[in-house]
């Protein structure tokens, strides 16, 4: 196997995580509320318990989304010079 070839396999896999990673943060806000109803009941405390529970999973994957993001961009990166840099050291041969 060339470099090449293994280095876009890495970089598919580092990717698939980074978009499924974004993919679960977007289903955890997806269940935020804009406002909670602001009652003395226990139905105002599960919601604002609930509400900061989706907070917190949505801080946590911020440092792994941008790393990962980060990763992926660099590899892609290095995959295109790789790719230049072998397409200049052999011709095509006509």
């Amino acid at each position: 196997m060339d470099t090449l070839t293994a280095l876009s396999m890495v970089w598919g896999v580092v990717t698939i995580l980074f978009v499924s990673l974004i993919f679960y943060r977007m289903s955890i806000t997806k269940n935020e509320k804009d406002w909670i109803a602001l009652t003395n009941d226990s139905k105002e405390d599960a919601a604002i318990q609930a509400q900061m529970a989706n907070e917190v999973k949505t801080r946590k994957l911020k440092v792994p989304i941008t790393t990962l993001g980060f990763v992926s961009l660099a590899m892609f990166l290095v995959i295109a010079g790789v790719w230049v840099m072998h397409t200049l050291s052999n011709p095509p041969t006509s």
